[in-house]
């Protein structure tokens, strides 16, 4: 059945299911944690009506809750409140399904926690659309039995989190952050990073204990008028709760795509209008402050802002180890590379004059954004903000960028020469690239294309040759991450995520209907004049290694072996699928793959 058959068959259904109503309703899933995961699992999981268990879905509805840590309480504090975007899904003999939209490394928080978080809110507001009806049918309010586990006090606890990191990498930023500044312990690093200052009562790069700082200081949003803050709690991933000594739950890791790093700017202001493309060198220098100005990238002199996303972030800890300070972990004395947060000194909230940052008109500087919406809308307003054009980066997705996209006014780059998103900058070349006369480097909207100017759009109508970002693809740009759902193989089952199920679907829906990363399997689906379209799946491997807290040296999690999905991968080696043989794993991010 093609994609608007099956769409209007689960519109008719909603429609005539809709007004059902249960005597009691079950959550079965409840995901916490990446937004380039959320859209294309709300759309596996209803899958045009046809639900991931036997029954049809009757419903779906999108809205803004809570995501609540309560573990602070047992050490006398208060319990931590972060807010996003959830969607939940329900059919017809009372099953439900949720995934409530924060970062990466919050969602893998709230998972190992012990209790786990949980979602909720007082009264369901009315449906916000947040996902386009063109894609799965309006929105409708679930019925009393579907809105009372959310609403009874306590919420629904987090079963699943989905992530752009893994959870040994997740873990390390968070020690990173929740400690004093400077170098760890053991092997000291020259740049004195280890730790960020944000658990000032813990050593630097240590990993809260029990007795320690375990409720960091909150870091703050550098955006006008915005209160923003990103929490940091402790969490462990293996042993015990850092807060209730409750055992930690077990997980496995489940690989669902892949997506790029992407850096993105505006040129209204003129000083940017030049830039296509960077080198590492010269996105160090800008957003490390040691030259926020337009002549870091060859360009005339004039400040500029870099928007820099808090450490916390899965964005900020992937291009840290891809682009910024390689390796996070290293052998002394060398650390490759120069870290974002170079020179931020404890400054919080980070903005344009509370560090400084070189600048030949002195207005050049570097401003902190909470989640990816403020990134996006730091880009967007850096003129109306702060007089000057702004760079800053975003796991690339069409939801991610929307606000900035096919405009003159806005544009992302190349990294050392390579396309992130397609095969030839400045070109036309994909039937699906922007075509502003005399710009280059206009990021995709859906207004761009070709299937009547908007979404679903197959991937094989945007991409010549039919395969979504070529370049992450074979290997040549290095700045992208695995995106991964963190769980129970058993819950997963249970949950209709396996054999034709929530992934299987999500997955022809990021080929068929929007692109917004890379499959991790083959995809066939059948389609008009061909008996079928193939997309093989992400070809490539990132190389693990042992993650370490910087501060102690102890190992975080398993040591990978034999190319289990253990250990840290961010920023590992970019291997074939075909070295799977060899078992390549790495003896530290940054260093030489070798074989075992």
């Amino acid at each position: 059945m093609s994609p608007m058959k099956k769409l209007t068959t689960g519109l008719v259904m909603t429609a005539i299911l809709g007004l059902g109503s249960y005597a009691r309703a079950t959550v079965t899933i409840m995901i916490a944690g990446s937004p380039e995961l959320w859209q294309s699992l709300a759309l596996g999981t209803y899958d045009y009506g046809n639900c991931v268990l036997a029954s049809k879905c009757a419903g779906h509805y999108t809205a803004t809750f809570n995501l609540t840590d309560s573990r602070p309480k047992v050490v006398g504090g208060t319990p931590v409140v972060d807010t996003g975007a959830i969607w939940i899904v329900w059919d017809n003999d009372g099953n439900v399904w949720a995934d409530i939209k924060v970062d990466s490394i919050t969602g893998i928080r709230c998972y190992f926690a012990n209790p786990s978080c949980q979602a909720g809110i007082a009264a369901f507001p009315n449906p916000a659309t947040l996902i386009s009806a063109a894609l799965w049918g309006p929105d409708t309010v679930p019925p009393a039995a579907v809105q009372a586990p959310f609403t009874n006090g306590a919420g629904v606890s987090v079963n699943v989190a989905a992530t752009d990191i893994r959870p040994e990498d997740a873990a390390f930023a968070q020690c990173r952050v929740n400690s004093a500044q400077g170098a760890g312990k053991t092997e000291p690093s020259p740049d004195n990073l280890d730790g960020l200052g944000y658990g000032p009562a813990n050593p630097a790069g240590a990993c809260a204990a029990a007795g320690g700082q375990l409720v960091g200081n909150a870091i703050q949003t550098g955006y006008p008028a915005s209160t923003s803050t990103t929490n940091v709690v402790a969490f462990n991933i293996t042993g015990t709760d850092p807060f209730t000594k409750n055992d930690i739950p077990a997980f496995e890791s489940f690989t669902v795509g892949a997506a790029p790093i992407v850096f993105v700017f505006s040129r209204n202001g003129g000083q940017l209008a030049g830039l296509t493309n960077a080198t590492d060198s010269q996105l160090q220098q800008v957003f490390s402050g040691a030259l926020c100005d337009a002549a870091a990238f060859g360009l005339p002199m004039s400040g500029i802002a870099a928007y820099l996303r808090d450490p916390l972030s899965g964005p900020m800890n992937v291009a840290e180890a891809t682009v910024f300070r390689r390796p996070i972990q290293y052998t002394p004395p060398a650390v490759l590379g120069v870290s974002q947060e170079t020179g931020v000194n404890g400054a919080n909230p980070l903005t344009g004059n509370s560090v400084p940052c070189m600048s030949s008109t002195q207005n050049g500087g570097r401003w902190r954004a909470i989640g990816n919406v403020e990134e996006i809308k730091s880009v967007l307003n850096s003129v109306t903000n702060n007089s000057i054009d702004g760079i800053g980066y975003t796991f690339f997705t069409y939801g991610n960028v929307w606000s900035i996209a096919n405009s003159a006014n806005y544009g992302y780059i190349t990294l050392n020469g390579i396309d992130p998103i397609f095969h030839l900058y400045g070109t036309t070349y994909d039937p699906g690239q922007p075509a502003i006369a005399g710009v280059s480097g206009v990021l995709p909207a859906a207004a761009n294309t070709p299937c009547a100017g908007g979404f679903p759009c197959a991937e094989y109508q945007i991409w010549q040759g039919g395969l979504s970002y070529p370049n992450l693809r074979n290997g040549s740009y290095r700045a992208w991450s695995y995106l991964r759902l963190i769980s129970t193989q058993k819950l997963m089952a249970d949950g209709g995520f396996f054999a034709g199920g929530v992934l299987s679907v999500a997955d022809s829906a990021v080929a068929l209907l929007v692109p917004d990363f890379v499959p991790y399997g083959p995809v066939y689906v059948g389609r008009k004049n061909k008996p079928s379209f193939r997309d093989p799946g992400l070809q490539l491997l990132r190389s693990h290694y042992q993650q370490l807290s910087p501060g102690s040296g102890q190992a975080i999690g398993a040591a990978p072996a034999n190319m289990v999905d253990t250990g840290g991968d961010m920023g590992g080696c970019i291997l074939s699928v075909y070295d799977l043989a060899t078992q390549l794993i790495q003896t530290a991010p940054g260093s030489a793959c070798v074989q075992r």
